[in-house]
């Protein structure tokens, strides 16, 4: 637990810095999430480790309602009091030492990612791979963020089916993988026998899509009966997970080759697609209302779809910078 006469922080290359050039220099006012912001989490830290709002606004060079303000709204973002406040000052709650914890680690990664951009002068190509609904989900989500901390930085993108993904990092075509760690595929065993590091980034849960326009769509909570009237539809070099968990509960099935086919069906629908929730929201049919989510109303099966990073022995510089982001954005639940 921080104690009130801490003034340093420690950030990602090991350097200690003092806590006001850390907050100021690493932050810069960029967003981690929806809402919520690195200046944030530097003004928790910093009042955590200062014992006080008053004595954080001071170090910080800024006024103590401005930091009292970044406060709650941060309370209001993890949905609990982060701060016991009283005549002696702030302590910690329990659910504000573990976000104490979170936050240093996300303030240290960012810190780290800065340092060795300006180390390696922020050029180069990063080669990455990722299966079809990743790659896209991908590009929004991290590739274009990261274009915009470093714009001299070329990111490639192969599409890659999740048996492929280790023969194309042991071809070097691609140095960094992203990926659903599908069930019945030995990726980690195969990544690590060719010296690969694996990181987890997140686990998603799979739902159940479906075209707007189909009777069950309007239904609140479809039924393992509703399923059976239902064809599904899913990438046929994917077969493994999804047809041996799902294809048995419903009445059909379609195996294709890519995504837009499979979606095609689903928007004309005749078929049912089952795919991680929170990477397949981001398609703009779903977005648009076009493609529904529903709960799959199967309780026996474990539905969670966990996503990792993989990398080769060897990564470029420009490589470097997006393997080490890579965890810092999906460390601040993006």
């Amino acid at each position: 637990m921080p104690g009130k006469s801490t003034r340093v922080a420690r950030v990602g290359n090991g350097e200690i810095r003092p806590m006001k050039e850390s907050v100021r220099n690493v932050l810069s006012d960029k967003t981690v999430g929806g809402v919520m912001r690195l200046e944030q989490l530097a003004y928790f830290v910093a009042a955590a480790d200062a014992g006080s709002i008053s004595a954080a606004a001071q170090r910080l060079e800024l006024s103590q309602p401005a930091v009292s303000a970044a406060l709650r709204s941060l309370e209001e973002e993890v949905g609990g009091q982060l701060f016991r406040r009283g005549n002696q000052g702030i302590r910690l709650t329990p659910l504000g030492r573990l976000t104490y914890e979170d936050a240093r680690k996300i303030l240290g990664l960012v810190s780290g990612i800065r340092a060795r951009g300006a180390e390696a002068g922020t050029e180069g190509v990063a080669r990455v791979c990722a299966q079809p609904l990743l790659s896209f989900h991908l590009t929004g989500t991290i590739v274009l963020p990261f274009k915009a901390l470093y714009p001299n930085i070329n990111v490639f993108m192969r599409n890659v089916p999740n048996t492929g993904i280790v023969a194309e990092l042991a071809s070097g075509r691609s140095n960094i993988a992203v990926t659903l760690v599908a069930l019945g595929l030995k990726i980690q065993e195969q990544a690590r026998n060719l010296g690969c590091e694996i990181v987890p980034l997140y686990t998603d849960e799979r739902w159940l899509f479906i075209g707007a326009g189909h009777p069950l769509a309007r239904k609140e909570r479809l039924t393992p009966e509703d399923l059976g009237t239902l064809r599904i539809a899913y990438y046929s070099h994917g077969a493994d997970c999804v047809s041996g968990l799902y294809a048995p509960h419903f009445a059909g099935e379609y195996r294709l080759a890519n995504r837009e086919d499979i979606l095609d069906l689903v928007l004309r629908n005749e078929a049912v697609f089952i795919q991680a929730r929170r990477m397949f929201r981001h398609d703009y049919r779903v977005a648009k209302g076009m493609i529904v989510e529903k709960e799959i109303p199967l309780p026996d099966i474990d539905h969670s779809a966990p996503i990792a990073a993989i990398r080769a022995p060897e990564l470029s510089p420009a490589e470097r910078l997006l393997w080490e982001y890579l965890p810092a954005h999906f460390a601040a639940g993006l």
